[in-house]
């Protein structure tokens, strides 16, 4: 490879068909049509004297070389990004950008509302996308650029990221206002003894299991659903009860909420960024505004 004779623009082009296994959704990314795409595609393994991306049935898988290329790839997109912004005066007015979220739904619940408020009147022009993800994948998210923050109660999120507390959240239990046997609180006997819903997005789960097996105890899961506002609808309608955050409960009607009958840690809800993105002056800009927001209490 010549770098002399190197079409730098094609690095973008690489970085992008890498994160999205698709071409048509890469184009899309940087913003070329589907045949200019293709032709940068062919120009990128000429100059690699190597496909770098082959189709399979989950995509283009990159080959070994492509792997090798990608982190070098990112990291100089990222220093030339940063240099250039660094060039000119940020005005979100004008930015044009689409930030992704990674948050369950009760933290979109939270958020949204008073940060879409901000974007209208501050940065009419950028596009919010609030996307759930399985927590496995929220590292690995962040890293390829394919997320801007993850906002959550995250401790496996560490090595390579920052952090800044946004709120604090407490638990609580759940059960159908007409529910046979409960009324306005739980004892443990009955908690242990109850039929329960198990949320996959959230922590709760994980910490009363644990608690309950430092006392020796097991509860019955019934259902196990991925969102918050799934299991709230199922505890309304039937004899089930779960525990969730407080902040689930905020726009809830059918339930009566009780003091869970042990205690667990508050969730400490954060945001998280990779490194990579720490410098970039729009995301930058994005978690001040999320830091300045008033989220009020929700553990009254």
């Amino acid at each position: 490879m010549n770098l002399q004779t190197f079409d730098l623009n094609l690095l973008r082009v690489f970085a992008a068909i890498h994160a999205e296994g698709n071409v048509s959704r890469a184009a899309m990314v940087v913003g070329l049509s589907q045949p200019a795409m293709s032709n940068a595609l062919l120009r990128l393994r000429r100059a690699c004297d190597d496909p770098l991306f082959v189709r399979t049935a989950d995509g283009m898988a990159p080959t070994a070389l492509a792997d090798a290329m990608i982190g070098p790839v990112r990291e100089a997109l990222a220093h030339l990004k940063q240099a250039l912004e660094q060039r000119t005066e940020f005005d979100p007015r004008h930015l044009e950008r689409t930030f992704r979220v990674l948050t369950s739904d009760v933290g979109a619940a939270a958020l949204l509302p008073p940060l879409m408020q901000v974007l209208e009147t501050e940065a009419p022009h950028v596009v919010l996308e609030a996307v759930q993800l399985p927590h496995e994948q929220y590292a690995r998210t962040l890293q390829e650029g394919r997320a801007d923050l993850a906002i959550g109660h995250l401790p496996f999120l560490t090595a390579g990221f920052h952090q800044q507390r946004l709120f604090h959240d407490s638990y609580c239990c759940i059960a159908s206002a007409q529910h046979p046997q409960l009324r306005g609180e739980i004892k443990l006997a009955q908690f242990v003894a109850a039929r329960h819903v198990a949320i996959a997005s959230g922590n709760a789960d994980a910490q009363v299991d644990r608690e309950l097996a430092r006392r020796r105890r097991r509860r019955s899961v019934a259902l196990r659903v991925a969102e918050y506002h799934t299991a709230v609808e199922v505890v309304a309608a039937t004899s089930l009860i779960a525990t969730v955050p407080r902040r689930a409960m905020q726009a809830a009607r059918g339930l009566q909420t009780m003091p869970l009958p042990f205690t667990l840690p508050q969730a400490h809800v954060r945001q998280f960024w990779h490194s990579r993105v720490d410098q970039d002056a729009a995301n930058r800009w994005l978690r001040a505004r999320l830091m300045a927001l008033e989220f009020g209490a929700a553990d009254a």
